[in-house]
């Protein structure tokens, strides 16, 4: 385009409000580049608010090639001259600029194999199925899987690398469902006349450990998926290929449809001065970690080499430090980690790589009809993705966070996952029969429903080659479960209690499944559950009491749920005086009771405190429920006499309650004092005359309140402090009433405050 019409162009396209003071950043590498006059291959990030359409016209107007169109990164990537992009270094459209990375083979052990001669390492021995390949089988325990038929069918894998040779013998049979070259820009994904010779060598041999099939020395382990293969690397040392490719081959794959993506390859650093630095590692910086990291918000399972750069910690690669891919890394046939094999963690401290997977001497494809052993985590990234890809046949509804928890969860290295291997090797077959482990349903608490409570809980699917499944339940008064009060084995995801629990110390109850491979997972301990008591008192349990007018008052409760037997839940009910706090004789009981209501038959003395309990039979078990207060039924007349009650509680603090109750009754009106005395006579707390009441009282009662309110009138209660405020010590106390001629001494017991 000319440079007037250029120009014409850009300035049709007006900067909205807001931006025009606004500029991109731009790396600092490239302003040393864009001083000579060529084109550079660069990544134009757009402002979130900035349609993606609107900022490729402006960069299309001014010189720029658009190459990607990234929904994902909200991104172009595009070749533009210098000139140009010294221009769009200031447009206010854009939020960074960034050189696009060439990718370069992951430096290490497989580097060398990149175009080099086949060569046959791996004859026919061994087992006579798996032959030479049996090694990763035995070591990622996925022969009860593959031994039962399970081929990964229904599943879509896309591999991104460097070319692959589906003409291949070894591939016959195997479902490719769509093939794209994005080097070439065409749908050619084997070697082509422009290539460097060999260049399919490595994604063949990656394929390979999918699907490929060389009878006694070769076999696949997903054969049955279906295959998206991306031809996205370019090896020709004079040809630049840079992050563009990956990032578009993620979104093709997922446009067509996909669940896991395999990618053994590596960004770091690049030509002309470009490079991410580990602190860059962090998740968020990297163009193919952000964009691997898009793919699993879209349900796509990435897994990805760690890199061949070890034994130096944080020597990952991108997209490696993406948070939500598999990152693997490689370990022998000992489960010795390799000393080539990247470790983490990230910039940002995350644990990385996630699993390690055999990647030292791995049989391949190297050439028709040629195996050869293989080193790198190239070739553990494709074993940890096929089996990933058995999980998903087996479970269609996992997720790409879920097939990753469901092998980290079983892997070797679980119980101490750390930043040379992770969580280590995974074991397929445990991660297949228990991939989200034993849930538990109910009881989930924190109060139980019943008590005797029905125990549930769930396994995923497991397949038919692990059952039957045996389950262990232990219920316990721990958390540890050395104190069980049960321990069963069931082969169902239940079990009913049918012996009734006691309130009192929490509870906490387990699952641990085994299946009949050996796989095992657990729940975990529940807890803490509390017990209900086996009756809530509803009527006359108030902590400070409830006085009634109704000399036969009618109790009433409620039960939670029993099972039948032990239920129907009985009932025993008993009435005291609470002279103490319960006196050794009743005043009135009833055994035998069904329902949960009682009404007294006979009334009951006015002016009197009571208590109530039930004994609650469940069968041969009981459980004594008390009232948590006294109540009275108050009398309303003028009393016939002037009279000092015993206070209650007594002894005091005592049962919740950190008060005493003082109740008197006067037959006339009256001069009254009344107080707490020493035992040398001494007043330490004067009631009346007080604060509250006067010297002169009219007849009537004192100390309680009338019908429906609370035994006790907080006016009238004694806490153990003197007038000025000060705690007294514990020990005998007594109270003396003078009205109207008459004196009267009651003693007291308290007990001291903080009890």
């Amino acid at each position: 385009m000319p440079r007037s019409l250029r120009a014409a162009a850009l300035s049709a396209l007006a900067f909205p409000a807001g931006l025009v003071a606004q500029r991109p950043a731009v790396s600092p590498v490239l302003p040393r580049m864009w001083q000579r006059d060529t084109t550079l291959t660069v990544w134009l990030f757009v402002r979130p608010d900035v349609p993606l359409a609107r900022a490729a016209a402006r960069a299309t107007a001014a010189g720029a090639r658009l190459r990607v169109h990234s929904r994902w990164l909200h991104a172009l990537g595009a070749d533009v001259p210098t000139a140009a992009l010294r221009q769009l270094a200031r447009d206010a459209l854009l939020r960074r600029i960034q050189p696009a990375g060439r990718w370069r083979p992951l430096p290490g052990p497989d580097a060398a194999t990149v175009g080099a001669a086949a060569t046959d390492t791996c004859p026919a021995a061994g087992d006579p199925t798996y032959g030479p390949s049996e090694m990763p089988y035995r070591q990622l325990d996925l022969r009860p899987l593959a031994d039962a038929g399970y081929d990964a069918s229904g599943v879509r894998i896309a591999i991104l690398d460097g070319g692959f040779n589906t003409a291949d013998p070894a591939f016959a049979g195997v479902t490719v469902t769509a093939q794209h070259d994005f080097v070439f820009g065409d749908s050619v994904v084997r070697d082509e006349p422009n290539d460097q010779p060999g260049a399919q060598f490595h994604g063949t041999a990656v394929w390979s450990l999918f699907a490929g099939r060389v009878t006694g020395r070769l076999r696949g382990i997903a054969p049955g998926a279906a295959y998206l293969l991306a031809k996205t690397e370019d090896v020709r040392s004079e040809t630049r290929i840079e992050e563009l490719n990956y990032v578009q081959a993620l979104e093709w794959a997922d446009s067509i449809g996909v669940d896991i993506v395999s990618s053994s390859l590596g960004y770091l650093r690049f030509d002309d001065g470009f490079t991410y630095t580990p602190a860059d590692l962090n998740g968020h910086v990297a163009v193919t970690t952000v964009a691997a990291e898009s793919a699993a918000a879209h349900g796509v399972l990435v897994a990805t080499a760690a890199g061949n750069a070890g034994p130096s910690f944080r020597t990952l690669v991108t997209p490696g430090d993406a948070d939500s891919v598999i990152t693997v890394g490689a370990e022998d046939s000992l489960g010795t980690l390799a000393g080539f094999s990247s470790r983490g963690p990230t910039a940002d401290g995350r644990v990385k790589p996630d699993l390690t997977a055999p990647g030292v001497q791995v049989c391949a494809l190297s050439g028709p009809n040629m195996v050869r052993r293989l080193n790198g985590t190239s070739f553990a990234t494709p074993l940890v993705a096929a089996a990933a890809a058995l999980l998903k046949q087996l479970h269609p509804a996992l997720g790409p966070g879920a097939l990753r928890r469901a092998l980290t969860a079983y892997a070797a290295n679980r119980a101490a996952p750390d930043s040379l291997r992770g969580w280590g090797r995974p074991d397929v077959a445990a991660s297949a029969v228990f991939p989200t482990g034993v849930t538990p349903l109910t009881p989930a608490g924190p109060v139980l429903a019943a008590i005797t409570p029905y125990f549930s809980w769930s396994v995923d699917g497991p397949p038919p080659f692990a059952t039957p499944i045996t389950y262990r339940l232990r219920l316990a008064r721990d958390s540890g479960l050395k104190y069980l009060v049960v321990d069963t084995l069931t082969t169902t995801t239940s079990y009913a209690l049918r012996r009734p629990l006691k309130p009192g110390r929490p509870l906490f109850w387990r699952v641990d499944a085994t299946a009949a491979t050996g796989g095992t997972a657990t729940s975990g301990a529940v807890g803490p559950l509390m017990v209900p008591p086996w009756a809530n008192l509803t009527s006359f349990s108030a902590p400070g009491g409830l006085n009634t007018a109704d000399p036969q008052p009618t109790f009433t409760w409620h039960s939670p749920a029993v099972s039948v037997p032990p239920g129907p839940l009985s009932y025993d009910l008993t009435v005291r005086r609470a002279g103490g706090e319960f006196a050794a004789v009743p005043e009135f009981s009833v055994a035998g009771l069904s329902d949960t209501a009682f009404q007294l038959p006979r009334p009951l003395e006015r002016d009197a405190a009571y208590v109530w309990s039930l004994v609650v039979h469940a069968g041969a078990d009981t459980s004594l429920v008390r009232s948590r207060g006294v109540f009275m039924v108050v009398d309303g007349s003028i009393p016939p006499t002037t009279l000092l009650y015993q206070n209650f509680p007594n002894p005091f603090p005592a049962a919740g309650r950190d008060s005493t109750c003082l109740w008197f009754d006067l037959a006339i009106p009256a001069v009254v004092d009344l107080a707490v005395l020493d035992l040398r006579g001494n007043a330490v707390r004067r009631f009346v005359p007080g604060p509250d009441f006067p010297g002169i009282l009219p007849a009537g009662r004192y100390g309680r309140s009338g019908p429906g309110g609370p035994t006790c009138d907080a006016r009238l209660m004694w806490d153990g402090r003197a007038d000025d405020g000060q705690t007294l010590p514990p020990g005998v106390y007594l109270y003396k009433l003078r009205a109207g001629g008459v004196i009267q001494f009651r003693r007291i017991v308290f007990r001291g405050r903080g009890r």
